[in-house]
């Protein structure tokens, strides 16, 4: 399906019952090239989704996990984890009476539950975390189970009924990324893309808006291409972002479709700083002042 830039603006006249964040930790984007577990993985559902819906690469260079957490919850482009910040995201909604709920595994514990909310420590009003451990029944790391947890319980979340807002923190692809494995990595972005489809449906189906970022790349580069040395870490490449949602569907909102659906042709449309202001956005809320980022649907 091709986008109409002919009508181009989604009404949002409307409040959305939903809107769901789901950050792919780990998912980057880069060239096409065999350090690459992403472009050489089937990953149907994302690619279907990024031709249909607006779709975008942001800047995501922060030192580390922490830092880019708080810059998503912030909407600042802070420097380090230690800068100080205004209203966060999770404030805002929580200040306006709305319910809401963060899921992370074991690994984002404190970027999703703290970083992400400011660096406070305590739940807001109207805020419920759901932990998921990323290891089976022996107490060994199982990346499989962990992303069947999560995505599990985020329909479940879904289909409650009970939340405005839900943003789930998957490590499962940085995890095994890190780990060198690339064939392993290869598996994990096609579990995670089959898991996409069902969750999508869910929040469409609750006439929600499914927001697909990642807080970092990883599994993009899993080896350095000009010394052939493995490179396991989070990298400084930009980071994707998809909009799905009934009255996005077939719009760019003024974002360039990528050429061929590779969207390492795309210049960066913005940062992780814009996550927060469109969120806010979407959900018919006004951005704190105090926001450097912008929302990436209206441009404020």
């Amino acid at each position: 399906m091709e986008k109409n830039e002919a009508s181009d603006n989604p009404d949002l006249s409307a409040k959305p019952q939903l809107v769901f964040l789901l950050l792919l930790d780990g998912w980057g984007v880069a060239e096409k090239n065999e350090a690459n577990a992403i472009s050489n993985a089937r990953i149907l559902n994302f690619s279907k989704m990024a031709k249909e819906y607006p779709t975008a690469i942001l800047e995501a260079n922060a030192l580390n996990i922490n830092a880019r957490y708080l810059i998503l919850g912030s909407g600042l482009a802070v420097s380090d984890e230690t800068q100080a910040i205004g209203n966060d995201l999770s404030s805002i909604i929580s200040g306006v009476g709305l319910k809401q709920l963060k899921i992370f595994d074991s690994e984002r514990l404190a970027a999703l539950s703290s970083f992400f909310n400011g660096r406070r420590e305590e739940r807001l009003p109207g805020e419920d975390w759901l932990p998921i451990s990323l290891e089976d029944d022996k107490q060994e790391i199982n990346v499989p189970l962990a992303v069947k947890r999560i995505f599990r319980e985020s329909v479940k979340a879904v289909k409650s009924g009970k939340y405005n807002f839900i943003v789930a923190a998957c490590s499962a692809l940085d995890v095994k990324a890190s780990g060198g494995d690339f064939a392993d990595t290869v598996k994990t972005v096609e579990i995670l893309d089959r898991a996409l489809k069902s969750l999508a449906s869910e929040v469409l189906d609750r006439q929600g808006i499914l927001v697909i970022s990642s807080s970092s790349g990883n599994a993009e580069r899993l080896k350095d291409m000009a010394t052939d040395l493995p490179d396991n870490n989070i990298t400084d490449n930009p980071v994707p972002l998809i909009i799905v949602g009934d009255d996005f569907k077939g719009k760019t909102i003024g974002l360039k479709d990528a050429p061929d659906g590779d969207l390492s042709l795309l210049a960066p449309a913005g940062s992780l700083s814009d996550i927060a202001p469109t969120i806010l956005n979407l959900m018919g809320i006004e951005k704190d002042a105090g926001m450097s980022g912008i929302s990436l649907v209206d441009g404020k």
